[in-house]
């Protein structure tokens, strides 16, 4: 009986797949204010000098040979090679956290096919997932641990906002931890945040302990599949980002007012 292509059994070589990247990311991949760059060339130029986790390095070469990556080798070890795809998922990040270049850059539709359709094929197949957490992106083993991942999650509230913003939709594990850390930031203040709002606080409370964010899902919500919780999560978080804004919205509020009733005071004296 014949085999259909959708169930070949299609095996992967990393070797064969960096080599792959290498061969399209040297050409001319990048159109950039109607000039042409191969993709390391762009980096070197326009951004690098913008990516704050560059430490001390002052090029993309450099940095590239201290995780083990020599774009000029085809010889690479499994480790470095997603050392090379996390390097490559960052850059892509930096790129649409500024507005100028996202608006002005040019992909090849072999470079674009390299780092939007491969790299997460290869993740897949490697048995490791990236995770956006705030203005990076970090690549780890899909048999993380809940510690594990609590580690990878800044503590830092607006971290944790623009980190929840940012993770990708299938992340659930990730999504559960933010939630259950900002939840630990407004119940520091409960009386404050359920003041706001009490009906909205309640049902942020219901997200967080019943539907399996800091403990397990209460047998009454076992029935919801991953694509509805996911649904509750978001849901939860626009209302503790709803409650967080009511609070500074309210110092902007007091701070007027007071700049306000001091000018009157002036006049009157």
């Amino acid at each position: 009986m014949r085999i259909s292509i959708f169930n070949l059994n299609n095996s992967l070589s990393y070797k064969e797949e960096y080599s792959k990247m290498l061969k399209v990311l040297n050409s001319k991949c990048v159109i950039f204010e109607n000039k042409s760059y191969n993709y390391f060339e762009f980096i070197n130029i326009h951004l690098f000098h913008n990516w704050k986790y560059r430490g001390t390095y002052l090029d993309c070469y450099e940095y590239l040979e201290s995780i083990g990556v020599n774009i000029n080798n085809k010889k690479i070890t499994q480790d470095n090679f997603i050392n090379f795809l996390e390097f490559i998922l960052n850059i892509q990040l930096l790129v649409e956290n500024i507005k100028y270049y996202y608006d002005n850059i040019r992909f090849s539709v072999q470079c674009k096919s390299v780092i939007f359709h491969n790299i997460p094929i290869l993740l897949e197949k490697l048995n490791y997932q990236a995770y956006n957490l705030d203005d990076r992106v970090i690549i780890s083993s899909r048999g993380l641990t809940y510690n594990d991942l609590d580690e990878l999650v800044p503590d830092n509230l607006y971290e944790l906002i623009l980190s929840y913003k940012s993770i990708n939709n299938n992340s659930i594990k990730v999504k559960r931890i933010i939630l259950n850390k900002i939840y630990e930031y407004l119940i520091e203040d409960l009386d404050k945040f359920k003041s706001y709002n009490a009906s909205i606080f309640n049902n942020i409370r219901l997200v967080i302990t019943k539907m399996g964010v800091s403990a397990e899902i209460d047998k009454k919500y076992r029935f919801l599949s991953n694509y509805k919780l996911r649904k509750y999560y978001d849901n939860c978080f626009e209302m503790m980002t709803y409650l967080i804004k009511t609070e500074e919205i309210l110092k902007y509020r007091d701070e007027i007012k007071n700049v306000s009733n001091g000018d009157i005071k002036d006049k009157i004296n």
